[in-house]
């Protein structure tokens, strides 16, 4: 026959058993490994890989216009003209509407 102090031992461990069991339940069924939770990061991942391309692509057309300015002043002062509408000393900006 088993003594009181090992049914006690085997209790405590049945009962961080089940606690430990219905916790990875929980967890699968509800909380952060649920279908529905993992969905949603597989989402969120997939919206930001887009903004990372996006972001990518935008990075190779800035590098092709600061490329084009390096090399030439000329694409520097046209840039400032027609988005800053800076003019040189002695000329005089007109618009047209």
């Amino acid at each position: 026959m088993i003594d009181a102090s090992k049914k006690l031992s085997l209790l405590g461990f049945f009962v961080f058993f089940l606690i430990l069991t219905f916790s990875n339940f929980y967890k699968i069924i509800l909380g952060s490994y649920s279908s529905s939770n993992i969905e949603k990061l597989q989402n969120e991942i997939f919206l930001l890989n887009s903004s990372i391309e996006i972001l990518e692509l935008e990075n190779r057309i800035f590098e092709v216009e600061i490329a084009s300015f390096s090399d030439e002043d000329e694409a520097i002062i046209g840039l400032a003209r027609f988005e800053r509408g800076l003019i040189k000393k002695g000329e005089q900006l007109v618009e047209f509407k």
